[in-house]
């Protein structure tokens, strides 16, 4: 299965990294527009969310936006195999961490603590419409979300990285929702 998972990773990496700037630039600014009018993030008081690496889906005006209206953010910082989420009060903040994603500063008083009305951006490579998800590989957000089920999930997705069935196993976590420049998955 991981020799699977590794295959349908990098065919959809290299199908997304196809997609030009300007494209990428109006899918994410229409899934960003379905996130901000989903109940889930209406309903939500504090938001856990990924920072945009290589052609992810842009969240940085995301992140912008939840400031703005006055929404806790905290994004992740990779520690060896585990993350953790910071609090931000600007996305100027953010630095160059693993692997040259952009990480909050490491500061105790900010770790996020677990609490009601929590909302999670979650990234990912590939979907299916079940939403199963395949991530980087690392199971960071997989380890992470383990035993937190209290926490919604929301994943962002091209419509190009969805398929109709991919392999998982019983570790790995799903999204609650996926939202994709088409339509909502649930």
């Amino acid at each position: 299965m991981e020799a699977d998972k590794r295959a349908l990773r990098r065919e959809i990496l290299a199908v997304r990294d196809g997609l030009g700037k300007d494209e990428r630039i109006r899918k994410s600014s229409l899934i960003r527009e379905r996130l901000l009018t989903h109940p889930a993030f209406l309903q939500a008081d504090c938001i856990l969310s990924y920072v945009n690496y290589g052609s992810e889906i842009q969240t940085r005006s995301l992140l912008e936006i939840c400031l703005r209206d006055g929404k806790p953010v905290y994004c992740p910082r990779v520690r060896g195999k585990e993350m953790d989420f910071y609090g931000i009060d600007s996305v100027s903040e953010l630095e160059a961490g693993f692997h040259g994603i952009w990480e909050p500063p490491e500061r105790e008083e900010r770790l996020y603590r677990p609490r009601k009305g929590t909302l999670m951006i979650m990234p990912g490579v590939v979907f299916d419409r079940h939403r199963h998800r395949i991530g980087y590989g690392g199971g960071y957000y997989d380890r992470y979300l383990h035993g937190r089920e209290d926490i919604v999930t929301v994943a962002l997705a091209f419509s190009v990285q969805i398929r109709e069935n991919i392999p998982s196993g019983p570790h790995d976590i799903r999204p609650r929702i996926i939202l994709t420049e088409c339509g909502e998955i649930t």
